[in-house]
């Protein structure tokens, strides 16, 4: 999966268009979810469509991750979290234009979200953003995704044909991941969600699994991986993106990878990166523009 990312910026570069993957996400129909997209149809409201897409997201990629968190204005969240460290403008354009489109199968065409949020820096035009999403839409944000309404999620759908939900229901169980494969992924995404809220310890992210910090080490360790290990990668992951794709002050990237102080990111950065978050972020970028 990450060569792909890497040569959608790739095809950014060389072709000297930023809106690379906003022009792909225009030009392609819906995203291809296999079976699942027919199980979406098949729940009562959007609210459950959205939960059943994230839930099987896994079977469509490896490396993105979505969550819905619901209150006045519901957000549905949407990362990019690979080994190694990269950035992903393209991809997230193309991902979160795509989610849209799914969203517009659920709720008609005309349908558009409150706003849409990304973290990289507005590119130089946003005509296609514009034209696409037809809402308000945000840069240089804290997170990537798409802000809904109330109504939209509460929005019923044609009656189901539970006969077929059975089916497609039973074909995604019969290719689906082993359970620690998902256990992983759900550990994962967790410490995404809460690395911006300062809220990344092992004691609450195992709270939210409904375990005790003991069983969610020897649950990731089945994979060969350690709860360290893995706010380790997510962090490193989010903190390449944030660092490469805006010119957002180093300060409030600490804050959204969990550290309280500029001081707490500098020393994690210097033992992850063996060099200071602005020499790093300078190389990179002198990199990718030879």
């Amino acid at each position: 999966m990450r060569s792909v990312l890497e040569l959608l910026e790739i095809a950014a570069l060389s072709s000297g268009m930023d809106d690379f993957g906003m022009r792909l996400a225009e030009a392609r129909r819906l995203p291809d979810l296999g079976p699942a997209l027919l199980m979406l149809r098949e729940e009562e409201t959007v609210r459950d469509a959205l939960q059943a897409m994230i839930a099987v997201l896994h079977l469509h990629s490896d490396a993105l991750y979505m969550h819905l968190e619901e209150g006045d204005d519901p957000i549905l969240y949407v990362d990019i979290i690979v080994g190694g460290v990269g950035h992903y403008r393209q991809a997230m354009d193309t991902t979160v234009a795509g989610t849209t489109k799914i969203l517009r199968l659920l709720l008609g065409e005309d349908w558009t979200p409150e706003s849409v949020c990304f973290t990289h820096s507005r590119p130089v035009s946003k005509a296609r953003h514009d034209r696409f999403f037809r809402c308000p839409i945000d840069f240089s944000q804290e997170f990537n995704g798409i802000v809904l309404r109330r109504q939209d999620l509460e929005k019923r759908l044609p009656s189901s044909s539970p006969a077929l939900r059975r089916q497609v229901e039973r074909y995604i169980q019969s290719i689906n991941f082993a359970s620690d494969d998902n256990y992983v992924r759900r550990v994962t995404q967790l410490v995404a969600m809460a690395l911006p809220k300062g809220e990344a310890r092992a004691e609450i992210v195992a709270r939210r699994l409904g375990v005790d910090c003991r069983t969610l080490n020897r649950r990731l360790a089945r994979s060969g991986l350690n709860y360290s290990g893995v706010v380790e990668k997510v962090r490193r992951s989010l903190a390449a993106q944030h660092m490469l794709g805006s010119e957002r002050p180093l300060s409030d990237i600490a804050g959204v990878l969990g550290f309280s102080s500029l001081s707490a990111l500098t020393r994690w950065f210097r033992h992850s990166f063996d060099c200071a978050p602005s020499e790093w972020r300078k190389a990179q970028r002198d990199q990718r523009h030879r």
